[in-house]
């Protein structure tokens, strides 16, 4: 079955049970990983708290985008999702894909994935798992980027030295990939949200409008187009910070996009 195959599956899947998971009842910073119906384990995943942030940066009344309360738990893979991850979906789906897909380097993140392969991921995990997978917005990706910081990159507002993956963070890799969680985590236990490969969100694009205050996804205007965030191996620092973002056709399959998926977690673990 190939990957469009698959999405036109989606239509006769049942409902999925409510978000209960290993994550349930684990504190903040917490890591699980739930087991896939197909056998083995999905990505580790890492409670993020909720809370408020500025978009953007900076503090509230400053020329930002607004603020954005995230009322809620999430969370969030540790890692980006890697060559060995995305085969074993391909694997598991029977997809007409695998045949062409690359053998090794199981540990580097998946690039050259679309926005409709990413969603058609996320919703092949969520039957295996029984739990609401899914890719983040724009904002919740920021939010987890930031992790309760207000500089360019998680660890302040000077690029330093091999802290991130891109072309002028002075690392050892010169513009290529880097196996995922190279480098350190930020605070909140998450692994190269600053570098690597461009991650995937849910937001359509609309460059009228603001992203929703509640850290929703924006799902109005251009919807053939989505937001990416994250920066690359081959970009720039200035190109990798927590506000950075880029736009790419849904069905382009561009060599440095890749993603990561979030899990909704019950309010009643709060």
């Amino acid at each position: 079955m190939t990957i469009k195959g698959f999405l036109r599956s989606l239509g006769f899947t049942a409902l999925l049970a409510p978000a209960w998971s290993q994550g349930a009842g684990l504190d903040t910073g917490e890591a699980f990983s739930d087991p896939l119906n197909s056998g083995g384990t999905g990505p580790e995943m890492v409670v993020i708290p909720g809370g408020l942030f500025v978009l953007g940066g900076g503090q509230p009344g400053q020329h930002d985008l607004g603020l954005v309360k995230i009322q809620y738990r999430i969370a969030f893979s540790a890692r980006e999702i890697t060559v060995g991850q995305y085969r074993q979906f391909l694997t598991a789906t029977r997809s007409g894909e695998l045949s062409g897909y690359p053998e090794g380097n199981d540990d580097l993140p998946a690039a050259a994935i679309s926005w409709d392969e990413a969603e058609a991921y996320v919703t092949w995990l969520s039957r295996e798992t029984g739990h609401h997978y899914r890719l983040p917005s724009a904002s919740e990706w920021e939010y987890a980027a930031r992790a309760g910081t207000s500089t360019l990159y998680h660890w302040g507002d000077e690029v330093g030295k091999n802290r991130a993956n891109c072309l002028t963070c002075n690392t050892r890799f010169d513009g290529q990939l880097a196996p995922a969680g190279s480098f350190p985590a930020n605070p909140w236990g998450l692994y190269d949200m600053h570098g690597n490969v461009w991650e995937w969100t849910k937001d359509c694009i609309d460059p009228n409008t603001a992203p929703p205050a509640n850290g929703m996804p924006k799902l109005f205007g251009n919807c053939d187009s989505r937001e990416l965030r994250g920066g690359t191996a081959r970009s720039d620092d200035w190109s990798i910070r927590a506000g950075a973002r880029a736009i790419a056709l849904r069905k382009e399959q561009k060599s440095d996009d890749g993603y990561r998926e979030e899990m909704d977690v019950s309010q009643q673990d709060n």
